[in-house]
């Protein structure tokens, strides 16, 4: 008598797990984001997606030269939130990100954070002139091959990407206004054991 009253109760709580399992994984696969999706320039769910692939994973490697203020290899970026800023010099958007950037390589250099402008796209040949012109006080590199630009799925400039302490993406294609927003939260978080 007991058992058949637990047996339908047990099989109840077991479906509805199984269906909330489910539920969780779609959300997953459909791109639920950690992050508002109107911090992010994603026109659609295609160009959402190609970024979402990227999430919760390692950060892909940075395939750099012509550094300026300062050269960074992989190594340099461990335990650090790093922020990616794919620019091309013939971008107005991009040009007028560089003011703000330096303030944020300079607000949180003390705090583990890392700004790096990635040159990228067509006109890399005037990227030392936008450089100094500019007054780029943080990292800076050219991507001449475009390795790297590839790797990060970049669609648009400048896309910016942020990279936590433990090496994996959790944010790409952020809006400019909305890259702090996102750094203020990773570098509250501990670093975790998995390394870059």
């Amino acid at each position: 008598m007991l058992l058949r009253r637990y047996v339908p109760v047990a099989i109840g709580l077991m479906l509805a797990l199984t269906l909330a399992s489910r539920m969780v994984r779609a959300g997953e696969k459909s791109g639920e984001w950690e992050f508002p999706r109107e911090w992010f320039w994603h026109d659609n769910d295609d160009q959402r997606a190609k970024h979402a692939e990227l999430l919760g994973k390692p950060m892909p490697k940075l395939d750099l030269s012509h550094w300026k203020n300062g050269e960074l290899q992989q190594a340099d970026l461990k335990g650090k939130v790093v922020v990616l800023d794919f620019w091309a010099t013939w971008c107005g958007p991009c040009i007028k990100s560089i003011p703000h950037n330096n303030e944020m390589a300079e607000k949180y250099k003390d705090k583990g954070v890392v700004v790096l402008g990635v040159c990228t796209a067509n006109g890399q040949e005037k990227y030392e002139q936008v450089v100094n012109d500019k007054g780029i006080k943080y990292h800076s590199a050219r991507d001449p091959d475009r390795k790297t630009e590839k790797a990060y799925r970049v669609m648009w400039y400048p896309t910016y990407a942020v990279i936590d302490k433990a090496g994996k993406v959790r944010a790409i294609g952020l809006q400019p206004e909305h890259v702090e927003d996102v750094v203020e939260k990773l570098i509250k978080e501990s670093p975790t054991a998995s390394a870059r």
